[in-house]
């Protein structure tokens, strides 16, 4: 409880909670299961270099996301290098991509030969639109590569029919829409590939890992050979390759995460309504809803502040922080505000700078509990009481 303003962590009052509350899943999965799979590769005598795991991963991922191929590799990173790299159109310069996204989605692109070129989004949906794209393609467009944002889908349709109306190549950034649906259909079969993490912070938690989707067959075959050097034959290389294979024991991992991931989004969604039905009456902030009319993953708390709200952002995460309630920002700062013009195209994004200063995440996944999610809005509750105070210290 806090009952005056020395009562919060910030100015010496006890913490709300003994260990930091993070905001990613970092689900440990069954260890039985983990050591079952692992077990294979020690009998199989096979660690790497597409075992029987890894066969039985990207078997069960292709059947999860309705695709006919899924191509496992060492990170999601390399998963888009890969598929940007296959995929874009040579003698060109740039690939299209929301300077909101992930950090180090620019530098993937830079890794693939290409610059990024960063467009807008729009205010209302956090995504990008037709519109926003197409401002950004030019002669000098190699590719476009669209991530979907946390909560949110973008609307794949409009996007598939933009980059067929340029002949462009179309690689969606699926990360945060595993397990999600579009129209009823399965991410994982839009554009020409789909990209994955199975990052241990990941819904599906491989440890380390990430794969790609796609149900173009010429495709799959290429992205099979860059991922292990190029090879065809043995000492036969005929394409660019690097060594970005999947392991036999990641692969284990990947097949316990995935062998839950229904328990997981069960867990999740109830996490979420918790935090809805606390946030009710706390006025200035709104828990960014989940469409309940499509399959959704349920596993990103996003807040949007608006002007009810007496508090900048910075203040709110520095007094939540304190308490080891460790919100974080929302994709802030965007990529365009780190990146050289140098190294980067890009005009005037307005909706993306005002974007990344009205949302912020909270804590969610393994290291909370449903209970935990009321002593959090509590904590925002009592701001609210101690507004003029808390200004005041500023």
């Amino acid at each position: 409880m806090k009952n005056s303003i020395s009562d919060f962590a910030l100015y010496g009052g006890e913490k709300v909670f003994s260990t930091f509350r993070t905001t990613t899943n970092m689900v440990p999965p069954d260890r039985e299961v983990f050591f079952n799979y692992a077990k294979k590769a020690f009998e199989n005598r096979q660690f790497t270099n597409n075992g029987e795991n890894v066969k039985e991963l990207e078997r069960q991922l292709a059947v999860f996301h309705e695709v006919k191929h899924c191509i496992a590799v060492s990170n999601g990173f390399r998963a888009f290098m890969l598929a940007v790299k296959a995929l874009a159109l040579p003698h060109k310069t740039e690939v299209v991509i929301p300077s909101l996204a992930y950090r180090s989605s620019g530098y993937m692109i830079e890794w693939t030969g290409f610059i990024p070129h960063f467009c807008d989004v729009e205010a209302q949906t956090r995504t990008v639109s037709a519109q926003t794209v197409e401002k950004c393609i030019n002669k000098n467009t190699a590719a476009l590569a669209i991530p979907h944002p946390m909560v949110t889908l973008c609307d794949i349709d409009e996007i598939v029919a933009l980059a067929k109306k340029h002949g462009l190549p179309l690689i969606f950034d699926s990360v945060e829409a595993v397990g999600a649906s579009y129209k009823g259909k399965m991410i994982g079969g839009f554009g020409d590939a789909e990209t994955f993490s199975m990052h241990a912070s990941k819904l599906i938690n491989s440890a380390e890992g990430g794969y790609i989707t796609t149900n173009n067959d010429e495709l799959a075959d290429l992205l099979r050979k860059m991922r292990a050097f190029g090879f065809v034959a043995k000492d036969t290389v005929d394409c660019l390759g690097l060594n970005t294979k999947l392991n036999e024991l990641h692969s284990a991992m990947g097949l316990a995460g995935l062998s839950w991931i229904e328990r997981q989004i069960s867990e999740n969604k109830a996490m979420h309504l918790a935090y809805q039905e606390h946030f009710k009456d706390i006025a200035g902030l709104e828990i960014v809803p989940y469409a309940e009319n499509e399959k959704r993953n349920w596993k990103t708390c996003l807040v949007k502040i608006n002007s009810e709200w007496p508090f900048t952002r910075d203040l709110t995460l520095e007094i939540l922080n304190a308490e080891n309630i460790n919100a974080r920002e929302y994709y802030n700062p965007p990529l365009h505000f780190i990146y050289s013009r140098d190294r980067s195209v890009y005009a005037d994004l307005p909706n993306t700078e005002k974007v990344c200063q009205e949302y912020f995440l909270l804590p969610f996944g393994y290291s909370m509990s449903v209970d935990d999610t009321k002593m959090i809005a509590d904590v925002l509750k009592a701001m609210l009481r101690f507004k003029n105070e808390l200004l005041a210290k500023g």
